[in-house]
């Protein structure tokens, strides 16, 4: 049975002649994304920092996070295209890697020909590269040009040809990222039909897309990736809140949390490490403030802050601030600021000393046109 198991794995970029200065790491760190570090070999990026998953049959994985977040290099590493820095990666099972559908060509070959190098790179036999020739053939309708040099074909063409090369394979582990666009609409019509067939057959896929729709409705498990660390695992549903929270506060600046905490400026630059997401992960554990005036002293008596503290769940607590903030009389919305969401006054808070929430009536009178319509 087909299987992958990522324990404590990292990969590490090194990079020749690194100097030492600040403001290049950042440059560096803003281009590449990961973690800028250095060692007495030299200087290097971790772009995946101690992954452990395990991936078992039935799985249908959609890999989340924003550009640089460590999506493509993960799927790499699955792909076997990256060995692990440290850490172990066991894996069960017979790999297609769609990340490069076309890898393998020889542009000076006839379309027969690469049909064979390429059925050869995805362990295909010469039987059985044989048996499906016929039906690349008619599938990609490519007829006298498959006698012709790939030199001679559209790029079109060649998509065309290496998609049905890819899926004649039966893989029990299919490694995607993004959905493939192949041709025109008729054809695309085809293909996705294929595509949909092949991913039905095998055991495990992992998808990277930007795309939420098409993460809800190809698979059933996502991972939430940011910085090269797993954020969070689990259904589809509840990774895209954690998600679609990053960010979407109606009053977390990523510029005031970066100068009420200036330390944290350098991290801040870094892809995939947005503000609301180093906030939930490390600042408000460390008690740092958010901005807007809300001091986390505020939430000291609250059981249910405490009790998100407990678990090490940032966004619980995150959110708990949020529904309570703009009662807080400390509470300075930012210009601009408009309540993102329909808030109840919170009768169950225990107020701390020195952080009281004002009523009901004055929030409405200090807030009047702040809602969304």
């Amino acid at each position: 049975m087909a299987y992958i198991d990522l324990k404590n794995v990292c990969i590490d970029f090194p990079i020749p002649g690194a100097r030492s200065n600040v403001g290049w790491k950042r440059s560096v760190t803003h281009t590449i994304g990961g973690k800028f570090g250095s060692t007495r070999g030299g200087s290097s990026v971790r772009a995946l920092d101690n992954i452990t998953l395990q991936l078992k049959d039935g799985d249908r994985i959609g890999l989340v996070g924003h550009n640089g977040a460590g999506k493509t290099t993960l799927l790499r590493v699955l792909a076997g295209v990256y060995p692990p820095s440290h850490g172990q990666i066991r894996c069960e099972g017979r790999i297609a890697s769609l990340l490069d559908i076309s890898l393998g060509f020889d542009l000076d070959a006839s379309g027969y020909e690469n049909i064979f190098l390429r059925g050869l790179y995805l362990g295909l036999s010469k039987r059985q590269i044989n048996e499906c020739i016929d039906k690349i053939s008619n599938f990609t309708n490519l007829g006298n040009y498959l006698s012709m040099p790939l030199r001679t074909y559209s790029s079109g063409m060649l998509m065309r040809l290496a998609f049905a090369i890819t899926t004649e394979v039966e893989p029990d582990i299919i490694l995607m990222d993004e959905w493939i666009s192949v041709g025109d609409t008729k054809f695309m019509e085809q293909a996705k039909e294929r595509l949909e067939s092949f991913i039905s057959t095998s055991s495990i896929m992992v998808l990277s897309s930007h795309s939420e729709n098409l993460i809800r409705s190809t698979c059933n498990k996502a991972i939430l990736l940011g910085q090269g660390e797993v954020l969070a695992i689990g259904n589809v549903e509840e990774v895209y809140h954690h998600y679609n929270f990053f960010g979407s506060s109606a009053f977390f600046n990523i510029d005031e949390y970066i100068s009420i905490h200036p330390d944290l400026e350098a991290s801040m630059s870094v892809p995939g490490m947005a503000p609301w997401m180093h906030f939930i992960r490390y600042g408000i554990f460390e008690g740092r403030s958010p901005g807007c005036g809300i001091d986390l002293k505020a939430f000291n008596n609250d059981p249910v802050f405490a009790s998100a503290l407990q678990a090490r769940n940032g966004l619980a607590a995150a959110e708990r601030i949020e529904n309570i903030a703009p009662f807080l009389m400390s509470f300075v919305p930012p210009k601009g600021w408009r309540q993102n969401k329909e808030l109840s006054y919170p009768d169950e808070f225990i107020e701390t000393d020195g952080h009281p929430l004002i009523s009901m009536e004055e929030f409405l009178a200090k807030n009047s046109g702040s809602t969304n319509s």
